[in-house]
């Protein structure tokens, strides 16, 4: 087990390794411009535009791989301990803390520090007629699924700790208390959540027309949508555990160990909510578009403008 942890360890860290040389070519920052106006349905409009967007992706993604780099590289003596015993529990401790620390942060920390277009006093400037809300940006099913991820998980772990409770001997105790330390942590997500949407939401934007103001609404539905599905892969965790649990003990000669329980559900739960986050950057509520540009309006691409392709990012 060390050494399969060992290996992986290595070649996840391959990855950001590998994207930080390449993200210096200059034609890469370039392809995920064009990649993100196509995910968007949303023009640059101006040259100006395309550049701000671009260096703003090209930040966004060298600053999560140094984050996950570091992460893997000072987390590896503890993963590589609670692999030497045998159990999966750090490595994905360890997923969660790159998916929902590094990419968190970083996407979060983004957005404030950072605006699509620079303030400037003799630009005329645009802004929203009222103070805009999570569901402004998001669509239903993203506001709710981490709702319904925790709410899920709590009734999950309420079970395995009542059976825990009522046939001590069924449910092992070390597998009750990670489900309620699990939960705990989830909670403890949920609301830093919570608090870092309204830090978000209440950064004022800078724009001079309606298109500009689109593109920094996509980028601050982007760190909404993060942190929505941060909370709901920390709630995977209890909830997996819970189900591993409720599914193996019944048909079980002896009760599971942590181990058999965490390889079950876990991993493919955490899986699912890292696609689902995947399938949705780059896209907001389709009230969040200008007029011209709604996704339910259009019924062909509009005229590309040219743009410069300056130096990358």
């Amino acid at each position: 087990m060390i050494w399969f942890t060992a290996v992986l360890l290595c070649a996840l860290a391959l990855v950001p390794i590998i994207y930080l040389i390449v993200s210096r070519r200059r034609d890469l920052s370039a392809q995920q411009a064009a990649q993100y106006e196509r995910s968007a349905r949303l023009p640059f409009g101006t040259g100006e535009n395309y550049v701000r967007v671009r260096e703003r992706l090209s930040r966004r993604g060298r600053a999560a791989m140094w984050g996950v780099l570091i992460v893997l590289v000072a987390g590896s003596p503890v993963i590589l301990w609670g692999a030497s015993w045998g159990s999966p529990l750090f490595l994905w401790l360890i997923s969660l803390s790159i998916v929902i620390g590094v990419l968190t942060i970083s996407s979060v920390a983004e957005t404030i520090r950072d605006q699509l277009r620079a303030p400037r006093t003799d630009a005329p400037r645009v802004a929203h007629s009222r103070r805009r809300t999570t569901r402004d940006y998001l669509q239903p099913w993203r506001c709710f699924l981490a709702p319904i991820a925790l709410g899920a998980a709590t009734a999950g772990v309420a079970a395995v700790l009542a059976w825990w409770i009522a046939q001590p001997g069924r449910i092992r105790t070390d597998v009750a208390l990670w489900c309620a330390g699990s939960l705990v942590f989830a909670i403890i997500v949920f609301v830093v959540m919570r608090v870092m949407e309204r830090v978000v939401l209440s950064r004022a934007q800078v724009a001079s027309d309606d298109l500009q103001l689109a593109w920094d609404d996509l980028f601050r539905a982007d760190a909404l949508w993060t942190l929505r599905s941060a909370a709901t892969m920390a709630a995977a965790l209890p909830l997996g555990m819970a189900v591993g649990a409720l599914m193996l003990t019944p048909i079980a000669v002896t009760s599971p160990d942590l181990t058999t329980i965490m390889s079950t559900w876990t991993p493919v739960l955490i899986a699912a909510a890292q696609v689902i986050y995947s399938l949705g950057l780059g896209r907001m509520a389709a009230s969040r578009y200008p007029e011209a540009f709604r996704p339910q309006r259009r019924r062909f691409t509009p005229p590309r403008v040219a743009v410069p392709q300056g130096d990358g990012a």
